[in-house]
């Protein structure tokens, strides 16, 4: 098990270096600043070539977005199932996402998964939004593109899991929606016919958290 950790710590050093290479060549190469998700990309990219790497192994992913080093290393074989988090059925997959919004910004985040607890895709970034239920409804058409993005071929279903009561409302019954927003729940409702079949769902208490701890 050291070794494993002196791997992953390793693994997180290049993909850091990595992530901060790219960073710098979009911003000689392409004038494009995007520094405000280094972290998070560097994060991102190391869990993905971790995975890739020890497809038998489990991160608690839930410390991974707090503190790296208080992650603990589980089999997959003995892989416990976190008590807030359900998963999807089988063949389907569950997107968690959320919105939040404080005085002077808004960001949206999520998590894309399969029935294992494996992540297939995961987002973040800021939302030109006032406050945090309008964040979640941009959540929800950024976790469409991106699943559209990945040409996913589903058998069943695409799970939606909210934070949000009203944008669950909202999302489950158009005549609840207002007017101010039609134009993106029909961007919303164009993707949904693009994807198939798509269930919303509201999170349990604490459901939502592995979109919450990208932060």
């Amino acid at each position: 098990m050291a070794e494993i950790r002196k791997s992953f710590w390793l693994i997180s050093i290049s993909a850091a270096c990595w992530t901060a290479w790219l960073v710098r060549n979009g911003m000689v190469f392409e004038r494009r600043m995007c520094m405000e998700n280094l972290i998070f990309q560097s994060k991102m990219r190391t869990l993905l070539w971790i995975r890739s790497v020890y497809d038998e192994v489990m991160l608690q992913e839930n410390f991974w977005w707090i503190s790296p080093n208080r992650c603990r290393i589980d089999s997959i074989k003995f892989k416990p199932t976190a008590s807030f988090w359900r998963p999807p059925p089988h063949g389907c997959l569950k997107f968690n996402e959320c919105g939040m919004a404080n005085e002077d910004r808004a960001g949206c985040e999520g998590v894309l998964r399969d029935k294992e607890g494996v992540v297939r895709a995961l987002f973040s970034g800021s939302a030109a939004a006032n406050d945090f239920v309008v964040a979640e409804i941009g959540a929800v058409k950024v976790a469409l593109d991106v699943f559209l993005a990945l040409n996913w071929k589903l058998n069943d279903s695409l799970y939606i899991e909210l934070g949000s009561i009203v944008v669950f409302f909202w999302c489950a019954n158009k005549s609840l929606r207002p007017w101010s927003l039609q134009a993106i729940f029909a961007g919303i409702e164009s993707d949904i016919v693009k994807a198939g079949n798509v269930v919303f769902s509201m999170a349990e208490k604490n459901g939502n958290e592995m979109a919450r701890l990208q932060v």
